[in-house]
């Protein structure tokens, strides 16, 4: 049996200020709904990049013509694209979400047979207990409210402008998924 093991610890951070658009950020210099930009101070955390991510690997070779494996893919929590700031929070009508992606963790098993000393029957299950999560986020504006009806523009114009409802959009994970295959060796 072997096993593997990497952690990484990532604190990618912003080293100077600087002003981006922030028209998904409950933090922007507009304020509700409107489009308006924010500030990325030093130390800032840079969106889409876990502080933690662990990833394992375990393979027992049961005989030797039969394997079998296991892995873990894990990762911390996030912020959203579009919260450089790290500021953002929701205001449950204006602003929707955390601006964050939350941690998430999966399993994956696989096994090997060897039919011949050139060629290999493998198997994968990915996703093994069908976890739902997101890979990423991002704020942005929406047309539905929290009951998935459709409402174009939902509050009334502010000087002449009309806020649109901002929430936080998740890039979903792959749910659980079978391959069976074959490996040639040359």
């Amino acid at each position: 049996m072997r096993s593997i093991w990497q952690y990484t610890f990532l604190n990618s951070t912003y080293a100077s200020t600087e002003t981006v658009n922030g028209s998904g950020n409950s933090t922007s210099d507009t304020g509700s709904g409107l489009e308006g930009v924010i500030q990325i101070q030093p130390g800032d955390h840079i969106p889409l990049s876990p502080r933690h991510m662990l990833k394992t690997f375990v393979d027992y070779t049961a005989t030797s013509r039969l394997s079998f494996n296991l892995n873990l893919i894990a990762a911390s929590s996030s912020f959203a694209r579009g919260n450089e700031n790290n500021l953002h929070e929701p205001d449950g009508l204006y602003y929707l979400g955390s601006g964050k992606s939350p941690g998430y963790g999966i399993v994956n098993a696989g096994s090997r047979f060897e039919i011949h000393r050139n060629l290999e029957l493998v198997a994968q299950l990915s996703n093994v207990f069908n976890k739902r999560y997101s890979t990423a986020a991002q704020l942005g504006a929406t047309g539905f409210t929290t009951d998935a009806a459709f409402i174009a523009r939902p509050f009334p114009a502010i000087g002449g402008e009309f806020p649109l409802q901002q929430t936080t959009f998740y890039a979903p994970g792959a749910p659980r998924a079978f391959s069976i295959g074959t490996r040639v060796k040359f």
